[in-house]
């Protein structure tokens, strides 16, 4: 051989680069094909994980980003966020165990009115459900300083609440610092036992799991009774900051509770503070709904 390629030679080797060309280029095309294939399902995979974050885990999120201090100027915003969040919950979505719907559970020997499941607690907010007995009233209370929305999921509730009237707004974070200070050096000195007081009718509505989320503030709507209607209700809730925190140099936030001693007018009232009737007590139920994280 004189190591020259016959024009077959040359032939047959140009077919096969052509070849091992178009084989490896298909082979990129798949190769790419392919990563985009599971690009696009990782994509989709990330998407559904977000779609399904259980709607009890996005409330309890920005429920904690709601009441950060860090993002106070973007309050007003937030809170709204939150209770379109909690408009849109259901019992199912906190786990909520459906025998407590049953009237024969409240006509069992020692069974409380009322009952208690912790969702959640921290120094920032408070979140629980309440379960009330066909008929009992949960009574008039204030919510010293605080911040509470309250959704119904089961049955229905009769929520009456008061403002305390003529209405006293603060106008600045200073101001409302200086008025909670000396309202909890009053209540530490016992005079709060004393205290009598003109409120505006600002809520009086018969409230379903199909109702919106109801608000109050620390000037708004902040006393009320919650009374379970013909049959056993659930309402959940979200408190901050929660009962018992402390307020600086003077000790823990207490729960109060009044009676109407003079119904001045239909729209407006006189309340007495009074003490816990005793006909209000708790028993406590776990929460089985999705663990917030």
């Amino acid at each position: 051989m004189d190591g020259k390629m016959t024009f077959s030679d040359s032939f047959a080797l140009l077919s096969c680069r052509l070849f091992s060309k178009v084989f490896t280029r298909r082979n990129l095309l798949c190769a790419s094909a392919g990563k985009l294939h599971m690009d696009s399902k990782d994509e989709a995979k990330s998407t559904m994980e977000i779609v399904n974050i259980p709607p009890i885990i996005t409330t309890y999120r920005q429920a904690l980003h709601t009441f950060d201090q860090k993002f106070k100027n973007e309050f007003s915003t937030n809170l709204i966020k939150l209770k379109s969040l909690m408009d849109r919950l259901r019992a199912d979505d906190l786990g909520f165990d459906h025998s407590l719907n049953d009237p024969g559970t409240w006509n069992k020997p020692n069974k409380a009115p009322c009952t208690y499941i912790e969702v959640f607690q921290n120094s920032l907010v408070n979140m629980s459900i309440f379960v009330l007995k066909p008929g009992f009233k949960m009574p008039l209370h204030d919510h010293p300083h605080m911040h509470g929305l309250l959704k119904v999921i089961s049955g229905e509730v009769r929520i009456r609440s008061f403002t305390e009237y003529p209405l006293k707004e603060a106008v600045s974070s200073m101001d409302f610092a200086a008025r909670a200070k000396h309202e909890a050096a009053r209540i530490a000195q016992g005079f709060h036992k004393r205290r009598r007081f003109f409120a505006q009718v600002s809520q009086d509505h018969v409230c379903t799991a199909s109702s919106q989320t109801c608000v109050l503030t620390p000037t708004i709507s902040n006393y009320h009774e919650i009374e379970a209607l013909s049959s056993p209700a659930a309402f959940f809730d979200i408190l901050s900051p929660p009962y018992d925190t402390l307020l600086e140099d003077i000790g823990p936030r207490r729960c109060r509770y009044y009676y109407v001693a003079n119904e001045v007018s239909t729209s407006v009232v006189e309340l007495q503070e009074t003490n816990v009737p005793d006909c209000f007590y708790c028993d406590q139920a776990p929460y089985l709904g999705p663990m917030l994280v």
